[in-house]
């Protein structure tokens, strides 16, 4: 009895499956590996018998004679809302493509290039995803740390415009300017802003993406209607409640985020404003309370969980060619709208 469990509980090797395809192991070991060097027929074959046989892939095995360890790392500042979708699309990337993952988090805004080394310096992985909000112009000394190393790097919304970097990035341009043509279709003309973090990287590219669709659509910048709300319901309150305040006052607002575009509808129903017939609100993220606020939000839905599938995809092309020329992906928000946004109120 004790024989026939050990006989039960003993794992299949790929040498269990070769002898029962009849095949060598190294042609098992291509099949499943996808090899262009074994025939469709074959790996069909193959792939039935291991699953027959309920084989799993040996990943150590395997990392010890590929020299890969198997392992992406994710570097990320936090685990909020907007980051999980993100960090949900690369697990299942990494699954699918037979990857662990191991995930840093990280200080804002002291920790992001140390993180790497620390990475770098203590463990072995194939590659390194990087998500991060600290916006810096230049990528030069990210780059100079991570290409000494040779490790293969993708970043998250950073860098999308560097033509050096591996990146797949949200374009906040794009998503901006859609929303601005939506509220300069409804006919307003006196249309603010309320950004988040001057240093972040949403916070410099919204608002330049604010700056160029009011010169693209033929608008002034009126600098006193531009709010601060850090990316807060209750700091976007309190800016909103100053700029209702101004004569001529905005008729419309772009928010860099939902729970800001909340602070700024509550402040104007507390002056004994509509939304949106007295003023027009576009929020910028989704979040899933948007839709139950009343009014329901008009926002910019960021596509985030493909994004994160999007940034392995392109490691894994890195890994299997690091001599390939550095891409640059643009993802595309999508304009979702709801009640907070109408048609100009003409007195």
């Amino acid at each position: 009895m004790e024989s026939g469990g050990n006989e039960m509980n003993k794992r299949v090797t790929i040498k269990d499956v070769a002898a029962k395809a009849r095949v060598t192991h190294p042609t098992v070991s291509r099949a499943l590996s996808d090899s262009p060097r074994v025939s469709e027929a074959t790996k069909k074959r193959i792939r039935k018998i291991a699953a027959q046989l309920g084989y799993r892939p040996n990943l150590i095995a395997r990392s010890l004679v590929r020299k890969q360890s198997r392992v992406v790392a994710v570097i990320t500042p936090d685990l909020n809302p907007h980051v999980q979708p993100i960090l949900r699309g690369v697990a299942d990337a990494c699954r699918r493509s037979n990857y662990a993952l191991m995930l840093l988090s990280t200080d804002y805004w002291t920790e992001e290039g140390l993180s790497y080394m620390w990475v770098l310096d203590n463990w072995r992985v194939d590659g390194i995803i990087i998500y991060n909000v600290l916006y810096q112009r230049a990528a030069a000394r990210d780059l100079q740390r991570l290409q000494c190393e040779r490790v293969p790097s993708v970043f998250i919304n950073k860098y999308l415009h560097d033509r050096k970097t591996n990146n797949v990035s949200v374009d906040n341009f794009d998503a901006v300017l859609r929303a601005m043509t939506h509220l300069h279709d409804l006919g307003h003309r006196r249309i603010g802003i309320m950004n988040g973090q001057a240093m972040s990287v949403d916070g410099v590219e919204r608002f330049d993406g604010f700056r160029k669709a009011l010169t693209k659509l033929g608008l002034p910048l009126e600098k006193h209607f531009v709010g601060c709300g850090n990316y807060s319901e209750e700091q976007a309150f309190e800016e909103m409640t100053r700029i209702l305040c101004l004569r001529p006052r905005p008729t419309a607002m772009f928010c860099a985020n939902d729970l800001m575009a909340m602070g700024v509808i509550r402040a104007a129903q507390k002056k004994g404003l509509k939304v949106p017939r007295d003023l027009a609100v576009v929020g910028f993220d989704d979040i899933e309370s948007g839709q139950y606020f009343s009014p329901s939000l008009t926002t910019l839905r960021p596509p985030l969980r493909e994004t994160g599938e999007r940034a392995v995809a392109l490691l894994m092309s890195l890994l299997e060619n690091p001599r390939r020329a550095p891409e640059q992906i643009a993802m595309k928000a999508k304009l979702i709208v709801r009640q907070s946004s109408g048609t100009l109120n003409r007195p």
